[in-house]
């Protein structure tokens, strides 16, 4: 039985910076975009969230973007960009703007505190956000956007679009994030983020699409993409995979 697609992107081309991409997101799928910086990853979230115009057809849940109006997408789709202004507020106050309206209150707060405790942001929800530091805003977006389509909460919250998300993030803050994803993909989300941190995508996305100057160059599972020869034509510099023991690499198994 063929699932059907919560994302369909036809022909989609912005300005320059995104040439006729087509592609298509099922559930539980979390998709890496990497490439170089230009190479139109956030162009492309950006038009998927609805934020950039584009030319071409996407299809959100089977309906086509263009008919959903800002506040509806909100219902369907979060969407976390690199950077914006740093509003005047408590962190609980920020925070409390990504409840979903239709959730009970006592399960939303219940949701809350668990991303919170999470995250590790429960002792700082007084604190105003402009003195957190960066690490700590940056956890403070995260938990807002996973609040905004949690399945419990939200049911038709269905796509989670980041782009850049570890910024400023640390070890144990990047693996609680990668925790939450896939948990968020359990529940039948699918996320679609950027990444610049090769041996993290393919560890971690079930699906890799690589862009080169604007164009979808090939897409699929880590194994079969993440090729020296795809990857040194993305990047434009030889890149091979190192397999030894002359080296270590470090991760969070436990949490």
């Amino acid at each position: 039985m063929t699932c059907q697609p919560i994302l369909e992107l036809n022909n989609i081309t912005v300005d320059k910076r995104l040439t006729t991409l087509s592609e298509s997101v099922i559930a539980k799928e979390q998709i890496h975009l990497v490439g170089l910086n230009g190479s139109g990853k956030s162009t492309l979230l950006s038009a998927i969230a609805g934020i950039l115009p584009y030319s071409g057809k996407i299809h959100l849940n089977g309906r086509n973007l263009c008919d959903y109006r800002q506040h509806e997408l909100a219902k369907y789709r979060a969407w976390f960009s690199q950077s914006v202004s740093v509003p005047i507020m408590p962190v609980y106050q920020y925070l409390d703007m990504y409840r979903p309206d239709s959730a009970p209150l006592d399960q939303s707060e219940s949701v809350l505190y668990e991303l919170c405790r999470q995250l590790k942001l429960t002792s700082l929800l007084s604190s105003s956000i402009g003195q957190l530091s960066g690490g700590e805003w940056q956890r403070v977006r995260l938990a807002g956007v996973f609040l905004q389509i949690w399945p419990e909460l939200n049911p038709n919250g269905k796509l989670l679009l980041l782009d850049e998300p570890t910024n400023n993030l640390d070890i144990t803050q990047q693996a609680v994030l990668d925790q939450l994803i896939k948990q968020f993909c359990s529940l039948g989300g699918s996320v679609l983020m950027s990444s610049h941190d090769l041996n993290h995508t393919y560890e971690q996305a079930t699906s890799v699409w690589l862009l080169s100057h604007g164009k979808l160059l090939v897409s699929g599972i880590p194994q079969n993409v993440m090729t020296n020869q795809n990857l040194s034509e993305i990047f434009e510099v030889n890149i091979r995979h190192i397999q030894n023991t002359s080296y270590k690499l470090w991760r969070v198994d436990h949490l």
